[in-house]
């Protein structure tokens, strides 16, 4: 049985490779904990520009000073005066017109400022929100701003009333001379576009003589005529109206900007903690592994009161219940041991040298009187005095140390094998199928249900012919040894005896299965079944 006196003497420390092999895995962890800090930064940082800039857009959006009334009333005071004059000339200069247009940068409308620490302004500029269309009164289409607005075959002809989705009630009410601003607009679905229309007028001054009581006084009049209309449309609200390619290029600059530095310093926070952190993992790490390999003497020296330092701590008090349990374990196996060595030597060696010593005192007896028959007793105190040396070698075997490593199963078994059925006198067939190597402890184990199998057979069974067979299949090892012996009840078996105990005890040590095939008069098999991923090889 595989105990822990053993295991600790086969126990190593961990090899260069090994320590080289931890080490490198670590510093690959290392450098994923700072590629994530620094992913993790710069996505936070991502983020908060992110809520920063809706944020922004949203307050802007809602302090921009755009209702239709104000709309028209701007234009009407700001953009139709520019052009006044050219639709004032008679006949309207429209050439003068185009060419003022193709001067003109576009419409400009400002958000109400965002007051940031203190005195710092912050505000947005919505361009070329307004598109126009200019007609004189007949309803012909002089020009555009800007200038793709329409096809070029448009400009000269003479435009319907629908012309623009919600056009109709604005310009009728603009070709009537109607100055009221709620009749010359219009809300478009969808979108909330407004579309609106503002009458040109021409002014001429006009006299009026009249005669009063008092002294005959001339009075000058203004005379109105409508020279034409300015057509707006304006653009979706309000995505029409804001930004989004300066948006795109400032949030561009910043994810190179920004980001970067984020990128540099997340990586050198993240390398610094991420150092520190693997240093003491890879200090638990070498401590299993020494633990693995029996070495209790190493322990994990961390005084952190975060969860890894609770962490080693547990590992430490671990350790030491692990090595208390296998030294309890040890001192089981040994006195179980020295337990079935006694059972043996009591039921076989002492029985039979107790016999021999018999057939000596009654050979002594009849030595004088009958010396033939003092001289059967002396042959059969022979006989058992060989049986005894016999039964003392079969279990100093047991005890000597097995030597497999740099021989393999196969090749142990057979060495033991044939001393075995020479010195037995019984017939022994081995066959062999498929052999691979396996862990050095499971063929140790294997090798020990082999020998106490044997054992058994030559103390118990009375077998003539004995068959072991190896079967190594793609994923497990199956054992079969087969005598023609008596066989036996298994429910009779004696209660101190500890051999199939023993067996049995290895096969579950190793993760193995044993079973047992046996009747009266119709010899024993013995079956074990040893999957290979049970150990590590």
């Amino acid at each position: 049985m595989l105990n822990h006196s053993n295991w600790k003497q086969t126990a190593q420390k961990p090899s260069k490779a090994n320590l080289s092999q931890l080490r490198l895995s670590f510093k690959s962890l290392r450098w994923r904990l700072t590629l994530s800090y620094s992913l993790v930064t710069v996505g936070a940082l991502l983020i908060v520009e992110l809520i920063v800039i809706i944020f922004l857009m949203a307050y802007f959006v809602q302090n921009i000073d755009l209702t239709p009334e104000n709309l028209v009333s701007s234009l009407r005071t700001e953009w139709v005066p520019d052009v006044e004059e050219f639709f004032s000339q008679d006949p309207p200069n429209i050439e003068g017109l185009r060419t003022y247009l193709g001067e003109v940068q576009g419409s400009v409308i400002e958000t109400r400022p965002l007051l940031i620490l203190g005195n710092l302004e912050l505000r947005m500029n919505a361009q070329d929100f307004l598109s126009f269309y200019y007609i004189l009164e007949d309803r012909t289409l002089i020009d555009v701003f800007p200038s793709d607005l329409v096809p070029v075959g448009d400009i000269g002809k003479k435009i319907p009333f629908n012309y623009l989705p919600g056009l109709r009630n604005p310009l009728h009410a603009a070709l009537m001379g109607i100055e009221d601003e709620y009749l010359l607009y219009e809300k478009v679905e969808p979108g909330n576009r407004i579309v609106g229309a503002i009458p040109i007028y021409r002014f001429e001054p006009l006299e009026i003589e009249e005669l009063l009581p008092a002294a005959g006084e001339t009075i000058m009049d203004v005379e109105r005529t409508l020279v034409g209309v300015v057509i707006f449309t304006t653009k979706y609200f309000p995505w029409g109206f804001l930004p989004l390619g300066d948006l795109v290029l400032v949030l561009g600059r910043s994810i190179l900007v920004f980001t970067f530095f984020a990128g540099i310093l997340g990586s050198i926070f993240g390398l610094i903690n991420a150092g520190g952190l693997t240093k003491r993992l890879r200090v638990v790490s070498e401590a299993a592994h020494d633990w693995s390999m029996g070495d209790f003497s190493v322990v994990v020296r961390d005084k952190s009161d975060d969860e890894l330092g609770q962490l080693a701590n547990d590992l430490n008090i671990m350790a030491r219940q692990l090595e208390n349990l296998l030294d309890q374990r040890q001192e089981l196996s040994v006195l179980e041991e020295r337990n079935r060595l006694a059972r043996d030597l009591h039921d076989s060696v002492k029985q039979q040298a107790f016999a021999a010593s018999a057939q000596l005192g009654a050979a002594k007896a009849h030595l004088e009187n009958n010396p033939q028959k003092a001289h059967s007793h002396l042959v059969e105190a022979e006989l058992l005095v060989g049986n005894v040396r016999q039964e003392l070698t079969e279990l100093i075997q047991e005890l000597r140390p097995v030597e497999i490593k740099g021989k393999g199963l196969t090749t142990a078994v057979r060495e033991y094998i044939d001393e075995w059925s020479r010195r037995n006198e019984i017939k022994f067939d081995i066959h062999v199928q498929g052999e691979r190597p396996l862990p050095l402890e499971a063929e140790k184990s294997i090798f020990r249900i082999i020998q106490e199998a044997l054992a058994n057979i030559s103390w118990h069974s009375q077998a003539k012919c004995v068959d072991l067979a190896f079967n190594f299949q793609a994923d497990h090892l199956a054992l079969s040894i087969s005598d023609d012996g008596v066989g036996f009840v298994i429910g009779e078996t004696r209660p101190n005896g500890m051999g199939l105990k023993s067996m049995n005890e290895r096969a579950v040590l190793i993760g193995g299965e044993l079973l047992i095939e046996t009747e009266p008069g119709a010899g024993t098999k013995i079956l074990l079944t040893y999957p290979y991923q049970s150990l590590e090889v």
